[in-house]
């Protein structure tokens, strides 16, 4: 079974790498390489290594860089998921069902009709949230494990939670951006004039692509209509309500397929 380990990208070097901490232990005790063994490692920056193992303990493994390989088994398109924070373990569901389907950045989003609400910290100027402080460290080893399981080589960049005003003005930063939505006379994906206009001018206009997701509410009617103002284009996910985790699942997946980097 193929198996890919992570390294910090602050620890490798030109030639050499060094792999610390769990990962370390895990390589050492659990699936007890050698010396003189090679394995495959990524940095989550999109950099496959194959390394042969030079010294190793339960703290550490260092290594020689045999080859590199640059974005191995990543979409060509860059998909980034603005989602409503689903409730309990199913936000940790979501991480790691859209890090192995190629999702490149995950954005916890806080919105009107959420479920989760969330407080700041005794910093009152800090954009740092306690949902953040509690989440983000968990949020991150289960995306480094799906990468890692997935065979990928990026790490998606999950970035802290952001009120849905306040992630308003990045829409139009993107080539293209897609809204879930409830609301009557919304398109589905394979409807969507303007994606099927770009795919068929040139895939190269679809490098970076935005996708939203509310609650299972969905949207307020006035969000709605600040992300369609931008440019966002509402889309269906079908007739059937579906989870917000669910629904951030599908629509990465549907629209990863139309890009042709799924199935």
């Amino acid at each position: 079974m193929i198996t890919h380990f992570y390294v910090n990208p602050e620890n490798v070097k030109k030639d050499s790498l060094k792999i610390v901490g769990e990962e370390a232990k895990h390589i050492l005790t659990v699936l007890r390489y050698q010396k003189g063994e090679i394995i495959d490692v990524v940095d989550g920056c999109g950099v496959k290594y194959k390394v042969l193992i030079q010294d190793l303990s339960d703290e550490y493994v260092e290594g020689e860089i045999l080859s590199k390989t640059r974005r191995e088994n990543e979409p060509i398109a860059c998909l980034t998921l603005a989602q409503a924070i689903c409730k309990g373990l199913r936000m940790d569901f979501l991480i790691e069902k859209a890090t192995e389907i190629g999702v490149s950045s995950i954005i916890p989003l806080l919105t009107e009709k959420s479920l989760v609400k969330v407080g700041k910290t005794a910093d009152e100027n800090s954009s740092t949230t306690l949902l953040a402080a509690r989440k983000m460290g968990r949020w991150k080893r289960l995306a480094i494990a799906s990468m890692k399981q997935s065979l990928r080589s990026i790490l998606p960049d999950i970035q802290h939670p952001t009120k849905f005003d306040d992630f308003l003005p990045k829409i139009k930063t993107f080539d293209l951006s897609l809204i879930a939505s409830l609301e009557k006379g919304a398109k589905s994906l394979r409807e969507c004039d303007e994606l099927k206009k770009r795919l068929r001018s040139s895939k190269d206009s679809l490098r970076h692509v935005l996708i939203m997701v509310g609650p299972e509410a969905g949207f307020s009617k006035d969000e709605l209509s600040k992300a369609k103002a931008l440019g966002a284009i509402p889309i269906t996910l079908g007739t059937r309500r579906l989870r917000a985790e669910t629904a951030g699942i599908v629509f990465s997946s549907l629209v990863l397929y139309e890009l042709e980097d799924l199935g």
